[in-house]
């Protein structure tokens, strides 16, 4: 079986038990939809819709629902001692790793578009580049999962990981959320060449932290 095939299989079992429990989506969306709701009536209805503060609210949103998800998705497999049967299979710790970066990626695709329309309208956003603001959100949704799953897999076997994966991912997403939050906003103000230069770096973040990923996880999964 190749490696590929693999990590496919492990990505079809995630999203099979997602389908078989969609409580966790339902969780991340109404989480992403209160959050940018709450964060906007702080900064009130003037601020919120400004371009670089709407886009703000809304990564940061959805920097904490790729958080829950990737939490509960392993979270499960401790549950059922399915994750020692994974890693013991040839190449599972690869496997694992890639099955996990793509169910999160394919969650956090839905999360985004129904928490990107339910921005556009709590906000009351005018978009002037659609597909430039589509293609930002695509980049930063590619770049997400492989830290947050690193870093899960990192604090899985301690007491605290619910505290320490976002200690650990934070600081690594920032340049990544900078990208992605700047080239939404430059989609939203219409200014095509910021977008395109931001856009860019989120894509070249999404790579990097791919193969950061594939590097690290054989030692984090021991």
């Amino acid at each position: 079986m190749t490696a590929l095939r693999r990590a496919l299989l492990v990505a079809g079992r995630e999203l099979s038990a997602e389908r078989r429990e969609p409580d966790g989506i339902v969780a991340a969306l109404t989480f992403t939809a209160v959050l940018v709701f709450v964060e906007s009536l702080a900064l009130g209805p003037g601020q919120a819709r400004r371009p670089e503060i709407a886009s703000a609210l809304f990564w940061i949103a959805l920097l904490f629902a790729a958080l829950f998800v990737a939490a509960r998705s392993f979270e499960r497999e401790l549950e059922d001692d399915a994750l020692d049967a994974v890693v013991a299979l040839e190449g599972g710790r690869d496997a694992l790793y890639l099955g996990k970066v793509a169910a999160l990626t394919a969650f956090l695709a839905v999360v985004a578009a129904a928490g990107g329309v339910l921005a556009l309208v709590l906000l009351d956003l005018h978009v002037a580049l659609p597909a430039h603001a589509a293609a930002s959100v695509a980049a930063g949704v590619l770049a997400l999962p492989p830290v947050v799953v690193l870093d899960t897999l990192l604090a899985l076997r301690l007491r605290a990981r619910g505290v320490l994966v976002p200690i650990l991912a934070l600081p690594v997403l920032v340049p990544a959320l900078l990208a992605s939050t700047n080239g939404t906003a430059a989609a939203l103000a219409g200014n095509e060449t910021v977008w395109l230069g931001w856009t860019g770096l989120a894509v070249a973040f999404a790579l990097v932290y791919a193969v950061l990923g594939l590097t690290i996880v054989p030692a984090s999964t021991e």
